[in-house]
């Protein structure tokens, strides 16, 4: 295992603006990603100290960690791409291409670790795999490169490489996120993230931390702030997805689901 210290480059959407190339090799790192399912887990004493990091920094509220995942593949040339709802406090995640982006109007959510060795020395990377529309909620003043370090040396040392990644976090600014949250895949139109109080049944999988709405406690177990919903037919049977008929907006998309008992209604 390597222990060397391990050396920042620049992480892309922060310290240098996004290129083309970025969103590019985003696709091959998100298809890489192994996929969501219902046993997927981290040992909670390592999300724990990880948080530790986070807010012995005071970036508790900016960087959380995520379960590191995909659900269904995207097609070269195109990035997962999250926009908020119009019409329910929430987010629509789904496949665009990557020319119908301004790169100067969307930032990083999602980074993966990668190390590399250097002569010697550890070289982290942060690769963005999944993006968001408009400013990044966390600036370059926001972000201290001895936490991002710190917490690097930590996700080596343990081999979690394959297993976490940070993520910025927008509830401090965001006025829909008052509670913790629960994705729903939909097939082709990608997944849909809702508060979890919408939910109707089905297994919650606890997918990122922390719960920034709940006080923090170095002692007790971290709650989750983001779930994966394992969908289900109405006969119980796990289909790990929900089955949209052709949808041409936001709110035809909330009914079906609304329809098929997923989520409650408006």
């Amino acid at each position: 295992m390597v222990t060397t210290h391990v050396a920042v480059q620049p992480v892309p959407g922060l310290h240098v603006p996004l290129t083309l190339v970025d969103l590019n090799n985003s696709t091959t790192t998100y298809n890489g990603l192994p996929r969501i399912f219902s046993d997927m887990d981290i040992n909670q004493n390592h999300v724990k100290n990880l948080l530790a990091i986070l807010m012995k920094h005071g970036l508790r509220e900016k960087i959380g960690i995520h379960r590191l995942h995909k659900h269904d593949d995207i097609p070269q040339e195109q990035v997962k791409l999250e926009t908020r709802l119009e019409t329910r406090p929430g987010k629509w995640i789904k496949p665009v291409p990557i020319n119908s982006l301004d790169l100067n109007k969307i930032h990083p959510i999602v980074f993966k670790f990668v190390f590399e060795l250097v002569t010697g020395e550890l070289h982290l990377r942060l690769d963005p795999y999944e993006f968001g529309e408009g400013p990044s909620p966390v600036s370059l003043c926001d972000v201290d490169n001895d936490c991002i370090r710190e917490a690097a040396d930590y996700v080596n040392r343990n081999n979690l490489v394959d297993a976490i990644a940070l993520e910025l976090l927008d509830s401090a600014r965001d006025e829909q996120a008052k509670e913790s949250t629960a994705e729903v895949e939909v097939g082709k139109y990608g997944t849909i993230v809702l508060p979890k109080s919408m939910m109707i049944g089905g297994k919650l999988i606890p997918t990122g931390w922390p719960d920034i709405n709940q006080p923090y406690d170095p002692e007790g177990e971290p709650p989750p702030g983001e779930h994966w919903n394992e969908a289900k037919k109405p006969d119980g049977a796990v289909t790990h997805k929900v089955h949209v008929d052709a949808v041409e907006n936001e709110r035809e998309l909330l009914n079906d689901l609304v329809r098929q008992g997923v989520i409650i209604g408006a």
